[in-house]
């Protein structure tokens, strides 16, 4: 490897916080975080697990909590982690909110995307993958609408985007998804957003850009 490429590869992208003055962020670099003090290639991640969700009560009280996980090739597990709550407005529920939405999009463009790529790299040779109870190759999806399963071709395919927590497929000319949604924390369920966008566009490996904000 060249200095020059050294060098590309050496600059940071992101520092995620989980509190202030963080002694231990998650730093990202063009090919590897450091998480939890560990340097991690992206190419290692195996299963990533997003999650993200806020309630309120009565607009007096409000909570926030929200997580990555991840489990790397090797077996091994990591997980990062915010939480806080507000009363009456007081507390640090938006601050909370917000290190996670930074966390979310440096996710989405490294290690999320990298994990995405990978499948839409067996879907090019081929192959067919299963994520969250739907079944992908190059040219339908599979999987429950209600109580059916039903295979719809990507031509009838809108995209993707996270609602609510769960990512939804939307059908093309419908105000419905397409398929029942998947909760973003169930294993690598977040890759679809790179992956039926992707497919949608109707090119297999195609960088088709995912919703970048998580819905609560």
């Amino acid at each position: 490897m060249d200095q020059n490429q050294n060098a590309g590869n050496s600059s940071v992208m992101a520092v995620c916080n989980r509190k202030k003055n963080d002694k231990n962020p998650v730093i990202f670099y063009p090919d590897r975080m450091t998480f939890n003090g560990e340097t991690i290639l992206y190419s290692d991640v195996e299963i990533i697990n997003v999650y993200s969700s806020s309630t309120e009560y009565n607009f007096i009280f409000e909570t926030y909590s929200g997580y990555v996980k991840i489990k790397l090739r090797d077996g091994r597990k990591l997980k990062w982690k915010v939480g806080g709550s507000a009363l009456f407005g007081i507390g640090k529920v938006k601050t909370k909110r917000q290190y996670f939405a930074q966390m979310f999009d440096a996710c989405l463009a490294t290690f999320i995307k990298t994990r995405a790529a990978s499948y839409l790299n067996d879907i090019r040779l081929g192959g067919t993958v299963t994520i969250a109870h739907l079944t992908i190759n190059a040219n339908e999806i599979t999987g429950k609408s209600g109580l059916k399963t039903i295979t719809l071709p990507f031509s009838e395919i809108g995209g993707a985007e996270i609602v609510s927590g769960s990512v939804r497929i939307n059908r093309i000319g419908k105000h419905l998804a397409a398929f029942n949604t998947s909760q973003s924390h169930i294993d690598n369920a977040i890759c679809l957003l790179f992956i039926i966008n992707s497919l949608a566009a109707g090119s297999v490996g195609n960088d088709a850009a995912p919703a970048e904000t998580p819905a609560e």
